[in-house]
């Protein structure tokens, strides 16, 4: 069937969503990989475009890594627009609908048997069409006219209960907050906070419905690990109010789901929130209750990350005994890894240590810029040990040396890595990021008769509250 790229919108094989490689790719989301399965099977871009609504060249860029797709909507729109079943890509189901079913391009219901118009479907119809045409020749229609669009093209449905969810639903969900994790410290939580806020209607969806108790409790723990994410996400970019409220249900989830770790790690996300509002003391009281919970799991990275956190908050109220200390207890629990962490604890490693530690050390050079070689021995241990897909952690690790090599490497040497580390950061899509940028404004202020750190100072004055 694949041979007709003279109809561009000739429908794609089923047999190769059957694929091993195909339905890992479609589980995990990786678009990217699915075009590129689906070129080498013969099915051109120009026909991948046509069926997915896509331009060529956004089809190029995706099949290059150089655009992810992460949007429920578009996801939506692929998997109908190729005919691939929804229940390979996690998506809601629709009532009457099967999740295995392939759905065909030119289907007039392309799940159940719902009327594609309302009302007088006629004239809805030429609406549609006419405005449509107005946007597409056009262009640039009215607030009144968006307003129309949206009332002619029908009412959405709304998506039912499955029958029963299985082991495959539950991968697929524990997939898809493990790519919206690896994209979040990849690009930023601005780049992925919408996506993660529209997978918790899903996940609601395959909880409410009926699953043996295996299956029930694995999507449980993936319900809690994707309200985690979307707090973290709401976190970086700023919207601390949201970030508590998702983490706060998280907590909950994750203890009905009695998964003490992942309760832990959450609590160390609520800690960095305070930490982040200049509140170390609540930050400190979410770590106690998080080591609590730690403990019941036996889990050394849990008990780690928590004592790591708690030197960072130490170092910002000015208490170097009491960082030394923590940041030693926390080597000490990194040291009994069993090679067990559960995915929302793998990146607790060495190099985790490292990059606290920098912060910590960073946070204590602001009083004592002895601490700026510390600082500056930490931080560039991390950036050195983390791939670049880890993104804002390298360029978080950038800012800590910026900052200690102004301190204690002179203006020079300093504003030239102060310069590098902000462009860095702007590349990801992080508020966080953006705060950090006042350590290097506190500490090029120290050189008021050079240039460049006047420069620099300047420049990043819109940027930070210091």
């Amino acid at each position: 069937m694949n041979v007709g790229d003279d109809d561009p919108r000739a429908p794609v094989d089923p047999e190769l969503w059957s694929a091993p490689e195909m339905r890992a790719a479609l589980a995990a989301h990786d678009i990217g990989t699915v075009f590129q399965l689906l070129k080498r099977a013969g099915v051109a871009q120009k026909r991948i475009a046509a069926l997915t609504g896509h331009a060529q060249p956004e089809v190029s860029r995706i099949m290059n890594g150089r655009h992810l797709v992460q949007a429920y909507v578009v996801l939506e729109r692929i998997a109908e627009g190729l005919g691939i079943p929804r229940g390979l890509m996690g998506l809601a189901y629709a009532p009457g609908s099967d999740p295995l079913k392939i759905d065909m391009p030119g289907d007039v219901a392309l799940h159940g048997d719902r009327e594609p118009w309302e009302g007088d479907a006629a004239m809805q119809r030429r609406a549609f069409i006419a405005l449509v045409a107005q946007a597409a020749i056009v262009g640039g229609l009215s607030d009144a006219d968006r307003e129309r669009l949206v009332a002619v093209a029908g009412s959405p449905t709304t998506a039912a209960l499955p029958g029963k969810v299985g082991n495959s639903d539950a991968e697929a969900l524990e997939n898809a907050v493990r790519s919206l994790r690896a994209q979040d410290g990849q690009a930023g939580g601005g780049a992925v906070r919408a996506a993660t806020a529209g997978y918790l209607g899903w996940a609601a969806t395959l909880a409410g419905a009926p699953a043996t108790d295996e299956v029930k409790r694995r999507i449980q723990v993936a319900h809690a690990d994707l309200y985690s994410v979307a707090g973290w996400t709401s976190f970086d970019t700023g919207d601390h109010a949201s970030a508590k409220r998702y983490l706060g249900t998280g907590l909950a989830i994750a203890k009905d789901a009695e998964q003490p770790d992942l309760a832990a790690t959450i609590l160390y996300r609520l800690g960095r929130v305070f930490l982040h509002e200049n509140d170390p003391d609540a930050a400190l009281k979410m770590w106690q209750l998080g080591q609590a919970a730690a403990q019941d799991a036996d889990s050394p990275h849990a008990l780690a990350l928590l004592h790591l956190n708690s030197a960072w908050a130490y170092g910002e109220m000015g208490k170097p005994q009491h960082v030394k200390s923590l940041l030693a207890r926390a080597s000490a629990e990194l040291g009994r890894d069993r090679g067990d962490a559960p995915n929302c604890l793998v990146f607790m490693k060495q190099s985790e240590i490292d990059g606290i530690a920098g912060m910590a050390y960073t946070a204590l050079s602001s009083r004592d810029r002895s601490f700026g070689e510390l600082a500056l021995q930490h931080a560039t241990a991390s950036r050195d040990a983390r791939p670049e897909t880890n993104a804002r952690a390298r360029a978080s690790d950038g800012l800590a040396i910026a900052a200690a090599t102004l301190r204690v490497g002179g203006p020079d040497a300093g504003v030239e890595a102060a310069n590098t580390a902000v462009a860095a950061a702007s590349a990801v899509r992080s508020s966080r990021l953006t705060d950090r940028q006042a350590w290097i404004v506190q500490a090029a202020k120290l050189y008021p008769r050079h240039s460049g750190a006047r420069d620099l100072v300047a420049s990043l004055a819109g940027t930070t509250s210091t």
